[in-house]
């Protein structure tokens, strides 16, 4: 059994495991890098931590309260690589 953390994300507490936070740490500091020197970063970065809470809600139960490295990578698949935001 894997220690776990809680986080808030968009106002909504979840209990996600030490690999997991990792994973989706460097995941929103990524968004964050890219997305501060916008005129509206901080709008966006806040509707994507909304969308990644509604996403991590749909996946923890009664049954599954623990958030882990899958949720998260399947969060990610669902919302892209934080170089997917820019065209090339």
């Amino acid at each position: 059994m894997k220690p776990t953390i809680k986080i808030n994300i968009s106002g909504v507490i979840f209990n996600i495991d030490e690999d997991a936070y990792a994973r989706l740490r460097e995941y929103l500091t990524e968004i964050n890098s890219r997305f501060t020197s916008h005129e509206e970063g901080k709008e966006i970065i806040a509707d994507i931590e909304s969308r990644i809470a509604e996403l991590l809600q749909s996946r923890v139960s009664d049954q599954k309260e623990v958030v882990n490295s899958a949720d998260i990578d399947e969060v990610i698949r669902i919302m892209g690589e934080p170089e997917d935001y820019f065209d090339a």
